[in-house]
């Protein structure tokens, strides 16, 4: 499981400390076959040999290796290119920008701009190296959505030219049916707002290049430029120069060309969802980006059982990473001295790749077995950032519109007794949280069914949990399940050894994913993906903690994937001080008591330091202008 944020880890593992118990059998051999194979693969992908499965180890091609021999003993035959079990793709480690960086803009008159590197302009984290001249042309927010009947590149040429869009969607922030893209829970979970999308359409388009601006509603009021690092690492480059440019040089830009402004095309634009795109005329941009970037080679194990019957041709997708932290250098729970001490992921993630080993040889086994395709991919790079399911679903091995379901396991071999009511009058069952319940229209109804008589207290979760692979795939609007034991204190720690591991309890989980993927992929009808718009709990098995208050609250819901200036608002809590206020979903909180808050850090501080009674000036954006208001702290 990719890594959860280390004050959330610090509470629950005060809760689990002392509680848990290893089971010393997992340290022995097995009579029961199944049991005994299934501790043979555990322990050999927990192994001082796999290194901790890093992806800059020698240890994680062993295991790598390892699942590729298991899936061919299995009978799985090999799904990567050249008739390899393998799916290669390129992790970027670390990244920084050189010294020669340079920009210079270049009118027809033979004006010239010469933004100032770092300050009014940056190459973005995804960019490539190189050197480009090419003319502009203006493509709206760059997007191609036919399903929404939207089109910014619709009847434009691109093809050689700087690209230059606008960040984010059109209607940003608004609610109902006036909302861009109605299809997901977030205006942020739309894959047409994710750089990636953009910069992959217009690589396809043949850009040359590809310039980057904030939106109106992620300008603020310092229009910030996102910092190189923060899409540096882990992302797979582009194959063209990726920059983002201050709104004012672009202004300056569209003005010489006699365009309006940016804000008015926003305004266009937003009116009647008609997309905005021109050649900005006789203006080129010549640019070198210069990289210090060290990558690594990765891959995904893919393995595959065909279908057969009426059902054949469509795909459902078993999955579970097999990458870990390594020597703990990235990632790690444990602090600076466990940097450098093998982190073995028994339970995260050996486990997971142990029930996806044995569900391909129990699934292959099967004699003349019917129904959907079943895709075994056990991902990589799942660890930094699910790189390994984001490559697949950007080059899938199958096609995607055909994928009816996903169902991953990630972290289950922890299972542990638990009160089957809250008194706990009849007894204990061993926890299992099922995330996804609610992304298909008949989950819920076939987990409840399958899951009578399997002994386990299960919490459901309707939403897809977005730190492990499946949610790669709930992106791209696939019904997903996703199975997990929960957290404990050797979470992303040197000591997630095998001996913890409870191996008759995954057994037990992999025995009902076997029942559910069954139905999956014989049922006539797939299921039908639904969107979920409540977020999942990061662990629903025990009590999330409450952070220590340090003042008032005035109950708003930040935005934490803002990079603007100020605590952006993704909503209020009902009844709060917020709501009685005046603050509302999209406000940007720039000022609580005369004191700026850049972020959210600054936002706590000044909270902090306020006591029930005052009432205090709470200055916001909204809609591009300022707005105090008076806060009662209660």
């Amino acid at each position: 499981m990719s890594r959860i944020p280390r004050r959330i880890i610090g509470c629950l593992v005060l809760i689990a400390i002392g509680v848990w118990a290893s089971s010393a059998m997992a340290q022995k051999p097995f009579d029961d076959p199944i049991l005994e194979r299934m501790r043979k693969d555990l322990f050999f992908l927990a192994s001082p040999e796999c290194e901790g499965r890093g992806v800059d180890t020698a240890g994680i091609d062993k295991a790598a290796d390892y699942i590729a021999a298991a899936f061919q003993a299995a009978g799985l035959q090999p799904a990567g290119p050249k008739g390899t079990y393998f799916q290669p793709f390129k992790i970027t480690l670390s990244s920084k920008l050189a010294k020669e960086n340079t920009l210079i803009l270049t009118g027809p008159n033979g004006q010239k701009l010469e933004p100032k590197f770092r300050t009014d302009y940056t190459p973005m984290g995804y960019t490539a190296a190189g050197q480009v001249q090419a003319p502009l042309v203006f493509v709206g927010y760059g997007i191609s959505a036919p399903n929404l009947k939207y089109d910014d590149y619709d009847g434009v040429d691109v093809a050689g030219k700087f690209v230059v869009i606008l960040r984010r969607t059109p209607r940003y922030g608004e609610k109902g049916e006036r909302r861009f893209d109605t299809t997901v829970a977030r205006d942020d979970d739309s894959p047409h707002a994710a750089f990636a999308t953009k910069i992959e359409l217009a690589t396809k388009k043949k850009a040359a290049g590809l310039i980057i601006v904030n939106d109106s509603t992620a300008a603020g009021r310092t229009d910030p430029l996102p910092a190189y690092e923060l899409h540096a690492s882990g992302t797979t480059p582009a194959t063209i120069p990726v920059l983002f440019l201050k709104r004012s040089v672009v202004d300056e830009i569209l003005a010489a060309a006699g365009q309006k402004s940016l804000k008015d095309i926003e305004d266009t634009i937003n009116a009647k969802l008609r997309p905005v795109a021109f050649p900005i005329q006789g203006w080129t941009a010549d640019t070198t980006v210069s990289i210090e970037r060290k990558q690594v080679g990765a891959k995904n194990v893919v393995g595959v059982l065909e279908g057969s019957g009426p059902l054949k041709d469509e795909t459902v997708i078993l999955g579970a990473h097999y990458d870990h932290v390594g020597y703990g250098n990235f990632g790690s729970a444990g602090g600076p001295s466990a940097r450098g001490k093998i982190h073995y992921g028994a339970d995260d993630n050996a486990s997971g790749t142990t029930g996806l080993i044995e569900m391909a040889r129990r699934l292959a086994a099967i004699p003349n077995r019917e129904g959907r395709r079943i895709v075994f991919i056990a991902f990589s790079g799942e660890e930094i950032g699910l790189l390994g399911s984001l490559h697949y679903c950007k080059e899938p091995l199958y096609p995607l519109e055909k994928t009816v379901a996903m169902i991953n396991m990630d972290m289950i071999g922890r299972t542990k007794p638990v009160p089957v009511d809250w008194l706990g009058l009849f007894g204990k069952k061993d926890r299992l949280v099922i995330y996804g319940t609610g992304t298909g229209d008949y989950f819920e109804e076939l987990v409840n069914n399958v899951s009578r008589g399997a002994d386990f207290k299960l919490f459901k979760v309707r939403a897809s949990a977005s730190n492990s692979d499946n949610h790669s795939f709930y992106l791209r609007k696939i019904p997903i399940l996703f199975f997990f034991t929960g957290l404990h204190p050797e979470y992303h720690r040197p000591t997630d050894v095998p001996e913890k591991i409870d191996i008759p309890g995954m057994k037990k989980v992999v025995d009902l994913v076997e029942k559910i993927l069954h139905e999956v992929t014989t049922r006539e009808t797939a299921p039908k993906f639904t969107v979920v718009r409540e977020s999942a709990p990061l662990d629903p098995t025990v009590p999330q903690p409450e952070p220590k208050r340090t003042g008032p609250r005035l109950g708003i819901l930040p935005d934490y994937a803002y990079e603007g200036a100020g605590v952006r608002l993704e909503g209020v809590a009902p009844g709060s001080i917020a709501e009685k206020t005046g603050l509302k979903e999209g406000d940007v909180i720039v000022e609580i008591a005369g004191k700026p808050v850049p972020n959210i850090t600054a936002y706590m501080e000044a909270m902090g330091t306020k006591r029930p009674g005052e009432t205090i000036d709470v200055v916001v954006e909204r809609g591009g202008k300022k707005l105090t208001l008076k806060a009662k702290l209660e």
